[in-house]
């Protein structure tokens, strides 16, 4: 992953080899050469710079934790990697093929040094690299922020940099990207960029106003983001739970009468004691979450009534006092979601049946409005079928015989 380079949903770090071979396709006139050499000396500084950054980035602390090729060449040689390596790299070989000067260009960097053979580089031992835990990825995820509302078309990572360095220090950009229907990456006009600090991230966020062009940009920080997204994607999949629920409970209501019988399977499927309580929910816990845990305990779960983003909500069981056989498993009747202790207790008497009541109630409802959106649908489609039989031309072919015999 080059710096603030594109990058796609699935983050791929490792820059492409290219084969390192460099040619020149034709030789270079002497006012080329002039121009060329008049350009480089106005430029040489920036591109030093530029060099530096990119270098400095390939072996910062972001790139380090996912490039695994870049980390197994460190391992060859006590830290140390040939410029013939890094070469390979697409990014700065477009910047500079000569060794000579991307030596020159980290001569002032703190991060890097370089080998007494000039043939090799490393990341500094006074450097070390942190530990990449738990601790590390929540510290990294304080300081990055989601910014939404760049040009779906000619937006590039060179275009984003520029217009981010006018803003507060920062160590990557991510341009979010998708694959479209011909497995080609389009980007989606949102990038994730993560600070130096946790300063620099909190002054961005608190500008009043941040335009790209004449378009204001949105932002959030990305910790708010993901527990959005999160939250959309449990939403979706619940409702797809919930209209798989009513299609099987539909074909079990064709085996009722009208008599009554369904209420009363509906009684059944509602035994005493099976009711778990939870509250101290962890802020990203999910639907999925509390069916893991609670599954490991044998817990045979029937219904799960939980949104992401509640502190609380109940876990109905299969069976007849199967709650308590399930709490009697958990250690202090807590059981531990996201890092955190979630206490569950058995529902009991009067907010046992006050539960059980709803839950019918509930059941219920969602069965009447499935039904009536299904009778609906067959009168539709029933007025439709009539109105085709009446506008055929042979409608009714016996009539039509009849009537030529007369």
């Amino acid at each position: 992953m080059e710096n603030g380079q594109e990058e796609t949903k699935v983050e791929t770090v490792k820059d492409d080899a290219t084969d390192g071979e460099f040619k020149n396709e034709k030789p270079v006139s002497k006012v080329e050469e002039n121009t060329a050499k008049q350009t480089s000396e106005e430029s040489s500084s920036e591109l030093l710079e530029r060099i530096k950054n990119q270098i400095e980035f390939y072996f910062g602390d972001v790139n380090m934790q996912r490039d695994k090729f870049l980390v197994e060449q460190t391992k060859l040689d006590d830290g140390w990697v040939p410029m013939t390596v890094l070469l390979t790299f697409k990014m700065l070989a477009s910047m500079s093929q000569d060794a000579d000067l991307i030596l020159k260009a980290i001569e002032s960097s703190d991060l890097m040094e370089v080998s007494e053979d000039k043939k090799k580089i490393r990341r500094s031992p006074k450097h070390p690299l942190p530990v990449y835990d738990e601790e590390y990825r929540k510290a990294q995820e304080a300081k990055t922020i989601y910014v939404k509302g760049f040009p779906l078309q000619g937006t590039n990572i060179e275009k984003l940099k520029t217009f981010f360095n006018a803003f507060e220090p920062y160590e990557n950009i991510i341009m979010r990207k998708y694959q479209d229907k011909d497995k080609k990456l389009q980007f989606k006009g949102s990038v994730f960029v993560q600070f130096k600090t946790l300063d620099d991230a909190k002054t961005f966020m608190a500008r009043e106003s941040i335009k790209y062009g004449d378009t204001e940009l949105i932002k959030k920080w990305s910790a708010d983001y993901s527990i959005e997204k999160a939250k959309e994607k449990e939403d979706r999949r619940q409702k797809r739970s919930e209209m798989k629920a009513k299609k099987n409970e539909s074909k079990k209501e064709k085996q009722d009468d009208e008599s009554g019988e369904a209420d009363e399977d509906e009684e059944k499927k509602l035994p005493k004691g099976c009711v778990i309580h939870f509250s101290d929910v962890p802020e990203k816990c999910t639907r999925e979450d509390i069916k893991e845990h609670l599954g490991k305990l044998d817990a045979s779960i029937a219904f799960v009534d939980f949104k992401i983003g509640d502190k609380e909500g109940w876990v109905r069981l299969q069976g007849e006092n199967s709650a308590k056989s399930v709490i009697d498993k958990m250690e202090k009747s807590k059981v531990l979601i996201r890092d955190k202790e979630v206490i569950c207790r058995v529902l009991e008497g009067e907010e046992e049946e006050k539960y059980l009541s709803k839950a019918k109630e509930d059941m219920a409802n969602c069965r009447q409005k499935y039904n009536k959106g299904k009778k609906g649908k067959k009168g539709r489609n029933a007025h439709r079928a009539q109105r085709k039989r009446r506008n055929s031309d042979n409608s009714d072919p016996v009539t039509a015989k009849k009537a030529v015999l007369d």
